[in-house]
C-alpha cells in the first residue's frame, strides 16, 4: 500500500528535503565546473609534472622539425667512380632552338595599315548612309503620309 502524504507535515518534510536536494546539485555543478577547467589548463600539468612536459617537448620537437639537409662536395673522380658503380650514362644534348618568329616585312606592314583604313572609311559611310535613312523616314511621319514629301 501506497503511503498517502495528506498531512501538512509531511509536504513540508518533502519541501525541506528538495531544497537540500537543490542545494547539493548546485554545490556539485559548480564542484565539476571547476574540475573541467583544471583539466583544460596545461599549466596545471607542467606545474605537477615538468620534466615529464619537457621529455614530451622534446620528443615532439624531434618529430616536427626535419633534419638538416646533408651537401656533398664530392671530386670527379667521385663522380666518374659512382656513375661507373651504378652504370649511369650521361649524355650531353644541345638544347632545341626555338623556331624564330617571322619577321613582317614593309609591304605586309602596308598592307595592314590600307585596310585598317578601308574599315575606317566603310564604316563612316556607312553611318552617314544610315543617318540619313533615318532622318528621311522621320520627315515622312511628320505629316502623316507615308512617302509624301514635306
Amino acid at each position: 500500500m501506497a503511503p498517502s502524504f495528506g498531512t501538512t507535515g509531511d509536504a513540508e518534510e518533502l519541501r525541506r528535503q528538495m531544497r537540500e536536494v537543490r542545494a547539493e546539485l548546485r554545490e556539485d555543478v559548480k564542484e565539476l565546473v571547476g574540475s573541467a577547467k583544471e583539466l583544460t589548463d596545461w599549466g596545471s600539468y607542467v606545474r605537477a609534472y615538468p620534466w615529464l612536459c619537457v621529455g614530451a617537448a622534446a620528443a615532439l620537437g624531434f618529430v616536427l622539425v626535419p633534419p638538416r639537409t646533408v651537401v656533398i662536395k664530392p671530386d670527379a673522380e667521385g663522380l666518374i667512380e659512382l656513375a661507373k658503380r651504378h652504370k649511369l650514362i650521361v649524355k650531353m644534348e644541345e638544347p632545341k632552338q626555338q623556331p624564330q618568329k617571322k619577321r613582317r616585312s614593309l609591304f605586309s606592314d602596308l598592307m595592314g595599315m590600307a585596310a585598317v583604313a578601308l574599315l575606317q572609311r566603310g564604316a563612316a559611310v556607312l553611318t552617314q548612309q544610315m543617318a540619313e535613312a533615318f532622318q528621311h523616314n522621320g520627315r515622312a511621319r511628320q505629316n502623316g503620309r507615308q512617302g509624301a514629301a514635306p
